[in-house]
């Protein structure tokens, strides 16, 4: 399976606050059954919320995932996102990208936004 985690669900996960069905989905990416995707556009802005102290993380903390486990994968920006960008019609340009970013990958997203789960543009889990 995989997942595509937007910032909300990449700072729960990380300070382990997630919901039961987005929590499983994380665990089934540690026991090595699924992959992970997390735009780097999310880490953006985790990295904005860390340095603003909205957030109690440290940068460590934000990245020690992905140089510790193969199934946790960061996605690049890229032309082909771009692309499916321009066919997405949500107000924010982030949760375009993320968007278009899951559904390149053929995956579900991770994500508690309403304005994403309410819009049916790709499966989500929370």
């Amino acid at each position: 399976m995989f997942y595509v985690a937007d910032t909300h669900a990449w700072v729960f996960y990380l300070l382990n606050k997630l919901p039961e069905k987005a929590n499983d989905a994380f665990k089934s990416v540690e026991k090595g059954e699924s992959i992970m995707f997390v735009p780097t556009i999310a880490l953006a802005e985790c990295i904005y919320l860390i340095e603003s102290k909205k957030i109690a993380l440290n940068l460590k903390e934000l990245f020690v995932k992905f140089e510790t486990g193969g199934n946790f994968v960061p996605v690049s920006l890229n032309f082909e996102i771009i692309k499916e960008v321009s066919k997405i019609k949500l107000e924010e340009i982030h949760d375009r990208i993320i968007v278009a970013t899951a559904r390149i990958l053929d995956a579900k997203l991770v994500t508690k936004d309403s304005d994403i789960t309410n819009s049916k543009l790709i499966e989500t889990v929370w």
